[in-house]
């Protein structure tokens, strides 16, 4: 074996791996997206040029570079898309606070009784509009009892309450 032709293929390697350094290095949260799409196809690619390469290696006894190709391919797919991966981290949230929590839930159930009136299920309207007090009194007076579907429902007189049953002794 020539011993410079080793020293050439070294300094190739060596070369692509420090390009692919950089381009993962330099990876933004913009990026992330194609960054892990070309690492799936890559990857993906790779491993079926390698099972096709293993096939026809076996079949016709030809060398194993194109092995050592679909390898290095799938490598870089998987590094590429562990590098999108790794730079779309989440940004975490501010934790809710009560008093937003409790907006948007009173904004959620008047949805809800705004639906819920359309559909003439009066009674649901009236534990909505009760809860929706309780939670925020502004989308209360501002949203909920300014709904024409929810004001009708709540114009109609309520059924008169079941007795409650008092359990034999």
């Amino acid at each position: 074996m020539d011993q410079g032709n080793f020293l050439l293929h070294t300094s190739i390697v060596v070369r692509i791996v420090l390009a692919l350094a950089l381009v993962i290095a330099g990876c933004t949260h913009a990026q992330a997206p194609a960054a892990r799409r070309v690492g799936e196809v890559l990857a993906i690619g790779g491993v079926l040029g390698l099972v096709a390469a293993v096939v026809t290696t076996r079949v016709t006894g030809l060398g194993t570079e194109p092995v050592t190709a679909f390898s290095v391919v799938s490598a870089v797919g998987i590094v590429t898309y562990a590098a999108g991966e790794l730079s779309d981290q989440v940004v975490a949230r501010a934790p809710e606070t009560e008093s937003h929590k409790l907006r948007r839930w009173a904004k959620i159930l008047t949805e809800r009784a705004a639906g819920a009136a359309r559909d003439g299920r009066c009674p649901r309207v009236r534990r909505y509009e009760k809860r929706v007090q309780l939670y925020d009194p502004v989308i209360h007076d501002l949203v909920f009892m300014r709904d024409p579907e929810i004001l009708r429902c709540l114009a109609e007189p309520q059924p008169p309450a079941a007795p409650e049953e008092v359990p034999p002794p």
